[in-house]
């Protein structure tokens, strides 16, 4: 082979200039790309002008630093620089007698630095071949949230589908759009699940939106490097916390009198501290947007925004409590020990015992209907008394025109500035009774509470609002234009 200048032939010229058009120019309509790490060619020009708009957007700098002739055979070693990280490669082309690239073949290294490349490339590729809104699938984990972020989505032209493994007693099979339960449970078959529907979805969606359980393999030993393939396969992931998937025993505890652990003897806790940090690592290092919520703001490897939970508040709407003399309040203790139950049990039969008629209805494994039905009848919504900040269950009670009491450590106050004109009322543990005093005795107050709570949940949590936010993300991460 007979050594050239540097950059002598156009291709190399244009790609050491990083100037896309001049490079695109020199390639033939049926040009194809072999990559040394995909099985897969890249063919057409048009195909090979958006891969090489993505990598000369990753790189950060490029140098090329010999190039070698042999005949219509062309090589050249290139250096680069992306993400902070080295990387370097050889890329071999053949011309053809129309003077143009017909073939390239390309090899890397290292592979800390390659990988980082590629990721990057990636992402940026898909974006580019997909044009359009981005499909995203939320799961697996079978909470409703998926769902309400789903329709959230759908509100903005997105294809946005939930996939689930099992159903919960409470909700319905068809909260979900793929239910793999029947599979799932099947000898030997189940095993095989989690890692079919990764397959599968890796073809069909975009964005993947899930827990810090982890995302399809979320059960498997392979939950880690889903989120490296994810990333390598040019796929977004947005990820928010419901509880203990990303809650910190540890510091929690440091936050004073009243958390999430007041009731929880160290050692006892429902969740391994050590995977909680781990899932919570690897989520800060491949996920595109990490986001907190409720009051799970502080401890997470970063924090892109905070996700408000979406609420189909358009399906419920105020209902007046029977005028019976007797204040019913309706608590959820689907987890006692995390939201304070004991604490409202204690207050409850304090106040019955001054002679006010009050009575406290415990609503816990009833499917959905069920449930709604019982806070329908009810006079108070009592949420939870220890972990600082509202969910689900008070959001529901407010859509019903209920006044709700509820915990609201105002540490997290900065990371909600929704909660000034917020209707709850603020029920530490040591206040339920007094509070309970005030509702009972003062039927004004709780219709004003009562009143202030569907235009709140409107505006900071309904399908569009919420949907909003989201939206502004996943057009941050396609790339796309904001609205």
């Amino acid at each position: 082979p007979a050594r050239t200048d540097a950059g002598s032939h156009p291709f190399t010229a244009a790609l050491a200039r990083r100037d896309l058009d001049a490079l695109v120019a020199t390639l033939a309509p049926d040009a194809v790309l072999h990559s040394a790490v995909t099985r897969t060619p890249f063919e057409g020009r048009e195909v090979l002008a958006d891969l090489y708009a993505s990598v000369l957007e990753s790189f950060e700098e490029v140098l090329v630093v010999d190039e070698l002739r042999n005949g219509d055979t062309y090589a050249f070693f290139w250096e680069a620089r992306i993400d902070g990280r080295f990387v370097a490669g050889a890329d071999r082309f053949r011309v053809g007698a129309d003077g143009l690239v017909h073939e390239i073949t390309i090899v890397g290294r290292p592979l800390s630095g390659l990988t980082t490349f590629l990721s990057g490339i990636g992402f940026r590729f898909a974006k580019r071949r997909r044009g359009a809104l981005p499909a995203v699938l939320w799961g697996p984990i079978p909470l409703i949230n998926i769902r309400y972020s789903a329709l959230a989505d759908r509100l903005y032209g997105y294809r946005s589908d939930t996939l689930v493994y099992e159903v919960y007693a409470i909700n319905r099979e068809r909260d979900f759009d793929y239910v793999l339960e029947r599979l799932a449970r099947l000898p030997l078959v189940g095993l095989l699940v989690p890692y079919g529907a990764f397959l599968w979805a890796g073809v069909r969606y975009d964005v993947f939106g899930c827990f810090f359980d982890g995302a399809l393999l979320a059960r498997t030993p392979w939950w880690r490097a889903e989120l490296r393939l994810l990333r390598l396969a040019g796929k977004g992931v947005v990820v928010y916390p419901y509880g203990g998937d990303a809650r910190l025993p540890s510091e929690t505890r440091r936050l004073g009198r009243w958390h999430a652990y007041t009731d929880v003897p160290p050692g006892e806790e429902d969740r391994d501290e050590a995977d909680v940090r781990a899932r919570l690592a690897a989520f800060g290092r491949y996920a595109d947007a990490i986001l907190g919520c409720a009051d799970l703001v502080e401890h997470l490897p970063r924090l892109d925004g905070v996700l408000r939970y979406p609420f189909p508040a358009d399906e419920w709407r105020p209902v007046e409590p029977a005028a019976d003399g007797v204040l019913t309040v309706v608590h959820s203790p689907n987890h006692p020990h995390y939201k304070g139950t004991r604490y409202l049990v204690e207050a409850v039969e304090e106040v019955r015992r001054e002679g006010v008629a009050i009575e406290l209805v415990l609503v816990q494994g009833m499917p959905n209907d069920e449930a709604r039905a019982a806070y329908e009848r009810a006079d108070v919504i009592a949420d939870q008394f220890l972990i600082g900040a509202y969910a689900l269950f008070a959001i529901e009670g407010m859509a019903l025109g209920k006044p709700v009491l509820c915990y609201l450590n105002e540490r997290f106050a900065p990371y909600h500035p929704e909660w000034h004109e917020c209707p709850i009322l603020n029920t530490s543990p040591a206040a339920i009774a007094d509070n309970l005093r005030r509702l009972a005795a003062d039927p004004e107050l709780r219709r004003e509470l009562g009143r202030r709570g569907p235009p709140y949940v409107e505006k900071y949590h309904s399908l569009r609002s919420v949907g909003a936010d989201l939206d502004t993300i996943y057009r941050s991460l396609w790339g796309l234009p904001a609205r």
